[in-house]
């Protein structure tokens, strides 16, 4: 299998975790989030809320150039996770793609921040 196939059939995640202030952490999330890779993503979720045992957890993904239903139900299900641990879970910064998504599916007001407000239309 050559280079280019493999990342074909093995889409890029990349996730960075940076703190912010009050225990909170900062995710941030690159690529495509699909079925191959999202177990990944749900590690760094889980561990955030579970073993650091941040306030919240924002979750950046501005940079994300895909995302699956695989992708959507695990940030719905950290989110709901994160409630039932004492502490929050939303996203942030989501790209024009994830937007589309989750506004069509009815989550983005749902998963975004507290002080997330949609684009007022011109």
């Amino acid at each position: 299998m050559s280079q280019v196939d493999r990342f074909a059939v093995f889409p890029e995640l990349h996730i960075t975790v940076d703190p912010l202030p009050n225990q909170a952490i900062r995710v941030r999330v690159a690529g495509e989030i699909t079925m191959e890779n999202v177990a990944e993503l749900r590690t760094v979720l889980h561990r955030a809320i579970d073993d650091v045992r941040a306030t919240a957890v924002e979750v950046d993904l501005g940079l994300v150039t895909f995302i699956d239903s695989t992708g959507i139900g695990k940030l719905v299900a950290a989110r709901a996770h994160a409630r039932g641990s004492h502490s929050d879970l939303w996203i942030v910064n989501p790209s024009p793609g994830v937007r589309r998504v989750l506004n069509l599916l009815g989550l983005l007001e749902i998963l975004s921040g507290p002080t997330w407000a949609p684009p007022k239309s011109a």
